[in-house]
């Protein structure tokens, strides 16, 4: 794996841009500062929409420290794939006018401590980045020749001191200097800087140039003909050696952008977040718009985690894996197991030019987010050979197969990306989200005095598999669960409970604010005369659609229903108050 710094950035720059130029495919990584809030947890009650909003409001002051890429090229008539790994280690620089921060969650520094994080290249060596806004925001400054005094504000005391001291330094040396023969070397650590005393040595001193160097600017005397010159063919140079640096990272992000190669990645909800608020544009409000704009960048995705449930589901016991984590899926698939559901599959070959690039040990380290892009890839490779042999019929589980038949093995499952822990399963960037298959809400009603908290009601529930509570009134609470035989188990675990009442959820009877609509609308029908109930007919009510509508009126129809010959006198639809001819009312 190579691993790419502040340091080595603009060497490595021209491989990795040949790399991915050549890639089949490229998966991604990454792993940040912090992803929760203390106050809110991910919920089965939550829907796609609520999960996007809670970690857009979470997410915003955190940011990805280490990005990871693996580009994976098939080698042409063979049935081999070649991979090559990056490690970014990034770090947000402070730009003219505006000082970036971020924040980070202890318990996320802890986690990256326990994995061998390096924290001190991160400080050191981070390269910088910038979104569009921050992009733009710059080459407005320069539009404007209002970078010069944005950076100058910029530069702080020690800065001054330096500069100072460089002017002295530049001075004492121009009494004895040779023209265009001798040359001084002065510290510049950081690029704002570097910038600043170009401009300002410049200015200050007539017969002498400036050119940049590696953390110095190197100082030459000139004659007043040559200053002239190098003055004309300048140009900008200065201005976009700036912009350049603080892109940074950015000019990768691009680069995968403009590809449009397919990306990997594995459970990659908040990733695709994180990438669109760091490089791309602050997250929209409206989640429909987040998938537009992702599904823009990246028109072809794949999640090898929402792979792995649908691979699963396909396999015999014995083939199947116990956890579905990156690493519990890497020891199933180079394990004996998995090497027993996927003869034939291609060779994956990790390469890396060591003569020219700098190069890490190659043993597997998780949570750095260069390998793990490379395990993702690697999942990619060997979940996509178990689908193609499924696909393309028995009696081929030798089968080489090329990497056309193996991306069209899987591409009904392009762009769908794992919710974990919600109301639906996956979301698709690319059309409508898939309706819930969760099991419908439990309502449980206490039958004693004794009170009881969501937490005990969760122990209570836990063991038949995955479930929360939410807290209705003190006396009631609605419990979502993972599955249907969860859901099955818990109602016949409670049936004939003396503590707790335990059904599935039904609108009508168990919400007070569904039967405070149905009964206010059932007033104000009868006061204005679209009902008008004989005494032999009932009114009822019955319940048409989803159980989970966010607007229930949308879904709830009444009807006046003639007991003795049992023939509908009227349908009034709840939600507009129409009237609907008795012949063509549904039946409830």
């Amino acid at each position: 794996m190579i691993e790419v710094t502040n340091q080595n950035f603009n060497k490595v720059y021209p491989h990795l841009e040949h790399t991915l130029k050549n890639a089949s495919f490229i998966a991604i990584d990454g792993e940040f500062t912090g992803i929760e809030g203390d106050d809110v947890r991910n919920s089965l009650f939550d829907s796609i929409h609520e999960r996007y909003e809670k970690n857009r409001s979470h997410i915003q002051p955190y940011i990805i420290i280490q990005f990871g890429i693996s580009a994976f090229q098939r080698v042409h008539d063979e049935n081999k794939y070649t991979a090559e790994a990056f490690n970014f280690f990034l770090l947000p620089r402070t730009i003219p006018s505006k000082n970036r921060h971020f924040l980070w969650q202890i318990a996320s520094l802890e986690f990256l401590t326990m994995y061998g994080f390096d924290f001190n290249e991160l400080a050191y060596n981070g390269i910088s980045y910038l979104d569009q806004v921050d992009k733009t925001l710059l080459e407005r400054q320069l539009q404007e020749n209002t970078l010069f005094n944005n950076v100058e504000q910029s530069i702080s005391y020690k800065e001054e001191d330096d500069f100072k001291d460089a002017v002295i330094q530049i001075f004492e040396w121009l009494k004895t200097a040779s023209d265009e023969v001798d040359s001084i070397k002065v510290e510049s650590p950081t690029p704002t800087f570097q910038y600043f005393m170009h401009k300002e040595l410049r200015k200050r001193f007539s017969n002498i140039w400036t050119f940049s160097g590696n953390n110095v600017i190197t100082v030459i005397k000139v004659l007043p003909e040559s200053r002239q010159i190098l003055e004309q063919e300048e140009g900008s140079i200065l201005e976009n050696a700036l912009l350049e640096s603080y892109v940074g990272f950015s000019k990768v992000f691009n680069l995968l952008v403009t590809l449009k190669k397919p990306i990997i990645a594995h459970n990659a909800f908040l990733d695709f977040m994180f990438i669109h608020q760091q490089f791309y544009k602050p997250l929209p409000q409206k989640y429909i718009n987040f998938k537009n704009n992702i599904h823009q960048l990246f028109p072809t995705i794949f999640d090898t985690k929402f792979l792995s449930y649908e691979l699963k589901r396909t396999l015999e016991t014995q083939e199947k894996w116990k956890h579905n984590t990156l690493s519990g899926l890497m020891s199933h698939f180079t394990g004996s197991n998995g090497k027993y559901i996927m003869p034939g599959s291609p060779v994956i070959e990790l390469t890396t030019d060591s003569d020219e690039l700098i190069d890490t040990d190659s043993s597997k380290k998780y949570h750095t987010a260069g390998w793990d892009a490379y395990f993702a890839g690697y999942l990619f490779i060997r979940m996509t050979h178990v689908f193609a042999t499924k696909k393309y019929g028995q009696g081929l589980n030798s089968k080489e197969f090329t990497h056309t038949e193996l991306i069209n093995s899987i591409k009904s499952f392009a762009n769908c990306v794992n919710i974990i822990r919600g109301n639906t399963s996956y979301l698709r960037f690319n059309g409508p989200d898939p309706i819930s298959t969760r099991p419908k809400w439990l309502y449980v009603k206490m039958l004693t005095s004794n009170p009881v908290t969501p937490l005990q009601i969760a122990e209570k529930m836990s063991k038949f598999g995955m479930v929360d509570v939410k807290q209705c009134t003190p006396k009631r609470m609605l419990v979502a669960v993972a599955n249907h035989g969860s859901a099955r188990d818990i109602l016949l675990h409670f049936k004939k409970n003396n503590e707790l009442y335990v059904v599935p959820y039904n609108p009508i009877r168990h919400s007070p604010s569904v039967q405070f609509i149905l009964c206010h609308q059932l007033i104000r029908l009868i006061k204005i005369g679209e009902i008008n109930p004989q005494p032999r007919a009932t009114i009822i009510c019955y319940y048409q659609g989803s159980w989970e509508s966010d607007n229930p009126c949308d879904y709830f129809r009444v009807t006046c229903f003639d007991m003795i010959d049992e023939t509908f006198l009227r349908f009034i639809d709840v939600a507009s108050g129409r009237a609907v001819p008795a012949k063509d009312s549904p039946a409830p």
